[in-house]
């Protein structure tokens, strides 16, 4: 308790529960009311604390109260900035409290109180304490509590006028109606409205109410990123039909909208769904990620549709694809279909095909011709050098080597690297150099020679040019020195065809 030193405190899974009826040992009654003593003697009396973590301890009423009570004494508020309360067991009234002494902590920038037992009073308290002018307030987690139609509208007419927040977690509030989202959605309506970051999944989203979500979409320049993810409610199924998707994803053809990144997981998007995101994507130059995991029920015929429209389109500027659980049939056959999409794509850094068994070795190979095809000097050069993540999933070998090589910036060295590993690996092929021009040859002995220490491993060109120089001993003969005004030949071995380095020396 008398450390001034420290500026992160975490307390994870520990017993802080004070008053518990279920604790009846007396000794572990002690315990828990001297470390919550202490503990709130530390917060009081600590004037460098800048984050506060206590996550599944629960708090339970009690012991939020009296941390409550310190945090509204302590004389330094200006430190602080992060409070994560998270799975405390924290009831709706001691939230309120515990809120309400966050008053004059006017550096606080990320508060959260997910999964807890919040309600309306939290939501007033919530409403006060970022309406404050002399708050700063950026993220907000009321994840998984019990918010209900009168704490969202009473949310809402907070959010609209906030011109701080970036992010806000409202998922997993089940009791929240769809009449109740609809208001909601009304916030991000307001040109003042600074939400970049929300978290809606796992909720009672309608198609009236997702479609009202895209009118306010349409014209809002701040969402930069929304979460669907309804990954957690497999016993409920998804409420939005290819109707309320039609209707949602109407807001991505306006250019005003600044969406980038849209997680959709586990939200039942069936091949019409599918259909329809594909066309939003098609004509949308703004989108960077997309997550589609667990939508198992689009058919083939639709995934392909899908990879044509999203990684074929001139317009696209997909970085990200998440695909985890959704290949059931043909997997080996749609994962040539993304590969003869991804043919001329240069943007497209991550695909996350992770929980896709059905994909076999042959799936895989597709992939691995689109990152280095093998055949000739010049196919490596073309090959894709962006794709560099492809899931936590084990891959084949070859497929890790390229990923490990692509998430380099320095594409014309990954094209290198690769040449030099899969084209004149073991000193293979390399009489090709021997038929080069001479004007030439100074900058292949370079491109060879040269050191690429981010592969982090041995310079891959030393065999090949050791190779090469073996192979023109006239180079190293003693007593070789052409005589003044006679004409030097050049020394090759009759390779079957001229290669032209230049291009991939330069």
């Amino acid at each position: 308790a008398q450390n001034r030193s420290v500026e992160d405190l975490s307390i994870s899974l520990c017993e802080l529960s004070v008053g518990d009826a279920s604790v009846t040992h007396p000794q572990v009654k002690k315990l828990q009311l001297f470390t919550i003593v202490r503990l709130a003697q530390f917060c009081q009396q600590n004037t460098n604390l800048r984050s506060l973590k206590i996550d599944c301890c629960d708090l339970g009423d009690m012991s939020t109260r009296v941390l409550a009570m310190v945090l509204a004494r302590k004389s330094n508020k200006s430190s602080l900035q992060r409070i994560n309360l998270f799975a405390n067991e924290i009831g709706d009234a001691a939230a309120k409290e515990l809120i309400q002494s966050l008053a004059g902590y006017v550096n606080l920038e990320d508060l959260s109180l997910g999964n807890n037992l919040v309600g309306t009073r939290g939501c007033i308290a919530v409403g006060n304490l970022i309406s404050s002018t002399t708050m700063n307030l950026k993220q907000l987690n009321l994840r998984n509590n019990k918010i209900d139609d009168e704490g969202i509208a009473i949310l809402t007419r907070t959010f609209a006028d906030n011109v701080t927040l970036k992010e806000v977690d409202l998922g997993f509030n089940s009791d929240i109606t769809p009449s109740g989202w609809k208001l909601f959605f009304k916030c991000l309506q307001n040109p003042s409205s600074s939400i970049e970051q929300l978290h809606i999944g796992s909720n009672k989203i309608t198609d009236e109410a997702v479609a009202a979500l895209g009118n306010a979409l349409a014209n809002n320049t701040t969402l930069k990123v929304l979460d669907f993810n309804m990954d957690h409610i497999h016993e409920q199924p998804t409420c939005i039909t290819a109707a309320g998707w039609q209707a949602f994803f109407a807001c991505l053809h306006n250019s005003k909208s600044a969406l980038q990144d849209i997680i959709l997981r586990g939200c039942s998007i069936n091949e019409e769904g599918l259909d329809i995101v594909a066309n939003a994507f098609n004509t949308n130059s703004t989108l960077t990620m997309l997550d589609l995991s667990d939508n198992p029920q689009g058919h083939a015929a639709a995934w392909r549709r899908f990879f044509t429209a999203c990684l074929l389109s001139p317009n696209s500027s997909l970085e990200g694809l998440f695909l985890c659980e959704n290949f059931t049939e043909e997997a080996d056959i749609l994962m040539a279909d993304m590969v003869n999409a991804l043919a001329n794509n240069k943007i497209l850094e991550a695909i996350d095909l992770g929980e896709n068994p059905s994909i076999t070795d042959t799936g895989w190979s597709h992939l691995s011709r689109l990152l280095c095809n093998k055949s000739s000097i010049a196919s490596i050069y073309d090959s894709n050098h962006t794709l560099n993540y492809l899931g936590p999933q084990r891959i084949p070998l070859d497929l890790d080597d390229f990923m490990n090589l692509n998430v380099h910036e320095n594409k014309k060295e990954v094209a290198r690297e690769k040449i030099l590993r899969y084209h004149f690996r073991y000193g293979a092929n390399i009489q090709e150099f021997l038929d080069t021009k001479l004007e030439v040859m100074p900058h292949a002995l370079s491109w060879l020679g040269r050191d690429c220490s981010w592969t982090g491993r041995e310079n891959s060109g030393h065999t090949p040019l050791y190779e090469l120089l073996r192979s023109m001993p006239p180079l190293f003969e003693p007593n070789n020195t052409a005589m003044a005004g006679t004409k030097r030949k050049r020394v090759t071995i009759g390779c079957p065809r001229a290669i032209k380095l230049k291009s991939y020396c330069a």
